[in-house]
Formats: structure tokens, C-alpha cells, sequence
């Protein structure tokens, strides 16, 4: 009779169960666990039915594994187990307690929870809902790092010198006591470490942040770096990197020329763009060099630089004829920020160096002007030329010529009357005219001028007159009063030497005569009287 009465008191209890209807409730949210360990926390359910429930009660629940196979070694505990008043719609955070074993194998799992719900009518519901949960074997969790420019959070892609590099991440401890955790950050480029930041954080149950600020000095080199991002940890490593291009944000973006050739007499200009992404004040040095890459000027300016594109020039003074450098460096406090060079060329005039004339027979001369091309270029021109005595001009012309560089002869003859002649040259190139005036002297040939040019053709004059314009009739004047001097000189010698050699001239040797023989007497020898003698006596 008594398992009768219990019997029928277990049916009455499953009627109302075997005419209840299953229903879901949707869950957000994962359970993190650490194998051997326990959590705690809260997920969201939410009554996903177009239904009002008087009262929620919480059931039981089973543990299922990836293969939908139920496993042991969990232990559940809600903090509530009745919800009351659960409408359609409603989100509930169900507060949570779950305990794994140690033997329990790090993977994905899910706990199928089960309710009845209660409605007004008294209808009963079976509710089903699973919550994923997820075991770990290690204690920490990293989530992805972050990185930027503090001063320009949007734009990280590079920075500047002066700026400051932020990178951090979100560290969570999974396990119920502190970890500690080594953290560094630093730049790196080939293979070397710059400003290089260490710590030791002690990361407690839950979230943790770890973060670093790099501040780019204003001497770091321009280029590609990698910043890196490393945590270390007994149970494992999380390391992060990534490219930034470090810049001074100034950059030296073009260099020009107002002239790419200038004439020797003549100046140039120098305009250096400047592009900034910050206000900041800057030394543009500017020096220019000559063929020989000795220094020819040198220039520095101080400039306040504002945001975008700045130009400062420059006026170079006229310079040596050939090629000229120019280069130009920024500089902050004494740090390179960027560097350009260029070069432009010095066109010389053409010059007449000198004029030489010969004299030839016949009255011709012939004038022989030397002008000299300093370029490496061949340059065109006219030379013309004037001819002129006292009654009036004897030649007058023009001619086009092309000019080698270095030393170029041009030669012209004209058949001249005696006495003074003037000659003018005149080279033009360039808009600008090249002066050189003389004057010569035709003399008719002497018979003492003949004989001492019978030997040679000409006789060769150089004229090198240094002025352009200045006329060299008194130099030449004073040139033949001189020869002229030297000459009478000369000849006076010649004259007195002739006239002494004459007055001098040699006696002539008297020849020796041999005696005259004694005449002898018709009458013989001489003797004397002895008359005499005796008269004597």
C-alpha cells in the first residue's frame, strides 16, 4: 500500500513536467578558466520568448564537451536560483561561480543550464540555455596591443622628432593571485635597440594594463623603425611590433636656381622650399664652391618655419667664370635635417688679350688679334675693325666668328701707306663689347733697313695694351722715340768708329834700299901727294 502512495505521488509530480513546452534563452558573454583553478563573474541571459514568466527557477546543469559529450570536473554555483518577473526581452546578468579540476583538459566546453518557467495561467515551461566556457592551461591572457602617436593619435604611421610613441595592451590574470610580468619596449634598426624602456608589473586577478611611452629625441636619425612591444612571463611570451618612419617633420624639398647660367658680371638666386608639419625654427646654411672646390661665399639664416611650405632665398654675388656648386644644409641644434646641392654656370666674356701686327714688305701688315674664350663651350660672336690714318679711314668691316674655348687667332691684312696708322678692334659676345685701339708707324724700307731685313721677311711687333679702351698711341710713341734714340745712337756710333778708323790708318813700310856704290875715279884710287906731306914736315 505505501509503494503504491509513493508511486502516485510521482506521477503527479511529472504531469505537469510531461505537458510542458521547451523554449531557449539566448547567452553573450565567455567564461575564461583556468585549469585547477575557479572563477567568477556574470553572464547575460535573455528571454528570447514572446513570453511573460511569472517565475524563473533554476534547475540543474550538465557540462558538454566539443564532441557534445558530457564531462565531470566542473562544479557550478549561481548566486540566485529564482528570478521572478522575467518578461519577454529581458536581459538578466546571472551571477557565477565555476570551479575546474586540474585534470580537466584546456579546450572549449559549455554548460547547458536548465529553468522552469511559471506563467500567470500557470502553464509551465522547460528552458534551456548554454553558456560557452573556455579552459586554459597558462594563467594570462593577452589581448592585442595598441599603438599611436600621442601627439597625433589618428596619424601613427610615423613620427616625428620630439614626438612621443604610446603603446600598450590589456593583460588578464586568470588565476587568483599576482603574477609578475616583465614588460619592454624599444626601437630597433638593424638589428640595434634604441631607447630601450624596462619594468616588472605585477598583474592581479583580472585586467591589467601595461603601457609604455617612447619619447623620440630630436637626434635619432631619419628612417624605417621597429617598434617592439615584448611580455614575458614564466608560462609564456606575448611580443607585438610594428613600422614607424621616424622624420624631424621638416623636409628640404626642393632646390632652384633662378639661372642655371649666369654671366660672369652678373648675380643668381637660390630659393630652398622648406615643407613643416610643425612650427619650428631652423638654420639653412647655404655655400657655394668654385671649379677648383675652393670655398667661394658662405651664407647661414635662422628661419621660423610654420606649417607647410616655406621658402627662403638667397642672392649670390657675380663669381668666377666656370662651374659653381651650391649646397645647402638644414640644421636643428646642430642636427642634420636634410641637405641638397646643385650647380650653375659662370659664362666669361671674351676678351681680346692682345693684338700683334708684322710688318711685310710692300707696305702690308698683317694683324694677327688673340682672343681668348674661357668657357667649355664654343661661343659666337663679331669682331670688327677699323683702319684709319689722319685724312680719314682706309678700312672699315665686320666678321662673324665662332670662338673655340681657350686661345683663338683672328687674322687680317691691309696694305698700309706710310706714316701713323690707327687700327681699332672690337669683339662683340654677349651684349657687350671688347675695345682695343693702337696705332703703328709705316716707315718706306732704307737701303741700311734693307740690308739688315734682307736676312729676314718681316719684322714682328706685339701691341698689349691691358686697358679696353685706353688708347696706346703715347706708349707707342714713346716705344719709337725710344728705338728711334737707340737707333741715332747707333749709327753715331757706326759713323765715328768709320771716321777714327780712317784718320788712323796704317804708315806705310819704307823698303830698304841697299847702298849706293862709291863712284870710282876715272883717274884711280886717290892717293895723297907727298908734296903735302913733305909740307908738312
Amino acid at each position: 500500500m505505501k509503494r503504491v502512495a509513493t508511486v502516485i505521488a510521482i506521477v503527479l509530480l511529472l504531469l505537469p513536467l510531461a505537458s510542458a513546452q521547451f523554449v531557449f534563452f539566448s547567452s553573450q558573454g565567455e567564461i575564461l578558466v583556468l585549469a585547477g583553478d575557479y572563477t567568477e563573474g556574470t553572464f547575460i541571459l535573455k528571454n528570447d520568448q514572446d513570453l511573460n514568466f511569472k517565475v524563473v527557477s533554476f534547475r540543474k546543469y550538465v557540462i558538454l564537451d566539443e564532441k557534445l559529450n558530457e564531462v565531470g570536473g566542473f562544479r557550478l554555483e549561481l548566486q540566485r536560483t529564482i528570478y521572478n518577473k522575467w518578461a519577454s526581452g529581458e536581459s538578466r546578468e546571472i551571477s557565477y561561480k565555476l570551479f575546474v579540476n586540474e585534470s580537466v583538459k584546456p579546450g572549449n566546453y559549455q554548460i547547458v543550464l536548465t529553468f522552469w518557467g511559471f506563467l500567470e495561467s500557470g502553464d509551465i515551461y522547460i528552458i534551456t540555455a548554454k553558456v560557452p566556457v573556455k579552459v586554459l592551461d597558462k594563467p594570462l591572457i593577452f589581448k592585442e596591443a595598441i599603438t599611436y602617436v600621442k601627439e597625433r593619435p589618428f596619424s601613427s604611421n610615423y613620427v616625428l622628432n620630439g614626438e612621443t610613441i604610446v603603446v600598450y595592451s590589456h593583460v588578464e590574470n586568470l588565476k587568483n593571485k599576482v603574477i609578475p610580468l616583465k614588460a619592454s619596449a624599444y626601437l630597433e634598426r638593424n638589428g640595434k635597440k634604441y631607447l630601450l624602456m624596462k619594468k616588472v608589473v605585477n598583474l592581479t586577478k583580472g585586467d591589467n594594463v601595461v603601457r609604455f611611452e617612447l619619447s623620440v629625441p630630436y637626434n635619432l636619425p631619419s628612417g624605417n623603425y621597429k617598434l617592439v612591444y615584448l611580455l614575458e612571463y614564466p608560462g609564456g611570451t606575448y611580443s607585438f611590433s610594428k613600422e614607424y618612419y621616424v622624420q624631424f617633420g621638416v623636409e628640404l624639398s626642393t632646390l632652384a636656381l633662378k639661372n642655371t647660367q649666369v654671366m660672369e658680371d652678373s648675380q643668381n638666386e637660390v630659393y630652398v622650399t622648406l615643407t613643416s608639419e610643425r612650427d619650428i625654427k631652423v638654420n639653412v646654411t647655404l655655400v657655394t664652391y668654385d671649379k677648383n672646390n675652393e670655398l667661394l661665399h658662405k651664407y647661414t639664416k635662422t628661419v621660423q618655419l610654420q606649417k607647410g611650405t616655406n621658402i627662403v632665398r638667397f642672392t649670390l654675388p657675380s663669381a668666377s667664370p666656370g662651374e659653381v656648386k651650391v649646397l645647402v644644409k638644414v640644421t636643428y641644434d646642430g642636427v642634420l635635417v636634410g641637405e641638397k646641392s646643385t650647380t650653375y654656370y659662370v659664362i666669361a666674356y671674351p676678351r681680346i688679350d692682345s693684338v700683334i701686327y708684322h710688318m711685310l714688305n710692300d707696305g702690308r701688315v698683317e694683324f694677327v688679334v688673340v682672343i681668348m674664350n674661357e668657357n667649355q663651350e664654343k661661343i659666337e660672336g663679331t669682331i670688327s675693325y677699323k683702319i684709319a690714318i689722319a685724312n680719314g679711314t682706309l678700312y672699315k668691316g665686320l666678321r662673324e666668328i665662332v670662338l673655340s674655348p681657350g686661345r683663338n687667332e683672328i687674322q687680317l691684312e691691309f696694305q698700309l701707306p706710310e706714316g701713323e696708322v690707327k687700327y681699332q678692334f672690337v669683339l662683340s659676345a654677349f651684349n657687350r663689347q671688347n675695345v682695343r685701339e693702337g696705332t703703328i708707324y709705316i716707315k718706306k724700307p732704307t737701303p741700311t733697313q734693307s740690308s739688315l731685313t734682307s736676312t729676314s721677311a718681316k719684322i714682328t711687333t706685339k701691341e698689349t695694351i691691358s686697358s679696353q679702351t685706353e688708347s696706346v698711341k703715347k706708349d707707342e710713341m714713346k716705344k719709337i722715340e725710344k728705338w728711334a734714340l737707340y737707333f741715332v745712337t747707333a749709327l753715331t756710333v757706326i759713323i765715328l768708329i768709320v771716321a777714327i778708323m780712317r784718320i788712323r790708318k796704317p804708315r806705310k813700310r819704307k823698303r830698304r834700299e841697299r847702298p849706293k856704290p862709291k863712284r870710282k875715279s876715272p883717274l884711280g884710287k886717290y892717293k895723297k901727294s907727298k908734296m903735302l906731306g913733305f909740307i908738312r914736315r
